[in-house]
């Protein structure tokens, strides 16, 4: 082939695959025959050097690549950002529903919902470090965004804080072992073997206040760029998705020893 052959055919790849003309302005740019010539001249040249196709979409991959780290970098400033803003709300939870220790030096936020898989994944390593570690303080925010039935069972777990607080740790951990779906049905059944009168949880279930401190968690979650439970906040970092019992733990110790979580 030609080297102006080439050079034609390596142009019209680079404007196929990035777009730096509409299909419809070189279109009108070629007659039929001319762009039955064009289509010949990629297409032999593409069958004799494959790797063509292979550099070209690779630096398209590295270009996407770069993008989405620079995005994810942009969501974590806007994160932090959000998290000193509403540092105190974030935090903040009535010392009655506080896990662990409410005087603890370092708290952990955890936002869940009751259907979701690796939120249940996560509480084993949540029990874990609220029963070692006695420094600690564990806040949870009901934030039910699997469906409709998760939001009934977070305005079942409302009303448990509200009817029994003293139980609502205890009702909170059959909850994330619960099998099956987590629903209002299931909630209520789990909370009258913990001894809690149905009856008041299901007239406390129809006071539409219930909804208050859920809407309030949704507001912070989107703040903190939180786009899926579980979402984890220690010290100044947002924790978007699971992380592993180790990885809490070495966030923990470096919140203790610097006051961040990378110090």
């Amino acid at each position: 082939m030609q080297p102006a052959k080439h050079l034609i055919a390596l142009l019209l790849l680079v404007i196929a695959t990035t777009g730096l003309v509409s299909t419809g302005a070189s279109a009108a740019a070629f007659d039929d025959a001319q762009k039955e010539e064009i289509e010949k001249i990629v297409t032999d040249y593409l069958l004799e050097n494959p790797d063509v196709i292979r550099q070209v979409f690779g630096k398209l991959r590295q270009e996407d690549a770069k993008r989405e780290q620079e995005a994810q970098a942009e969501r974590a400033e806007r994160s932090k950002a959000a998290l000193v803003e509403n540092k105190d709300e974030v935090f903040a939870a009535d010392e009655k529903l506080v896990f662990g220790n409410p005087e603890g030096d370092v708290t952990i936020v955890e936002f869940l919902d009751y259907n979701c898989g690796y939120c249940k994944q996560a509480f084993g390593s949540m029990l874990s470090l609220v029963e070692n570690d006695k420094n600690l303080r564990f806040v949870i925010k009901e934030w039910p965004v699997l469906g409709p039935q998760s939001m009934e069972a977070a305005l079942v777990a409302i009303a448990v804080t509200r009817e029994a607080p003293d139980k609502y740790w205890d009702f909170h951990k059959a909850m994330m072992t619960l099998r099956g779906t987590a629903s209002k049905e299931s909630a209520l059944r789990v909370a009258e073997k913990l001894g809690i009168s149905r009856e008041k949880l299901e007239a406390s279930y129809e006071d539409k206040s219930l909804l208050k401190p859920i809407e309030d968690n949704y507001r912070l979650a989107e703040a903190l760029q939180l786009s899926g439970t579980p979402g984890f906040v220690i010290g100044d970092e947002v924790i978007p998705g699971f992380v592993p019992a180790s990885t809490l733990q070495s966030k923990l110790e470096a919140v203790r020893s610097c006051g961040s979580t990378s110090c």
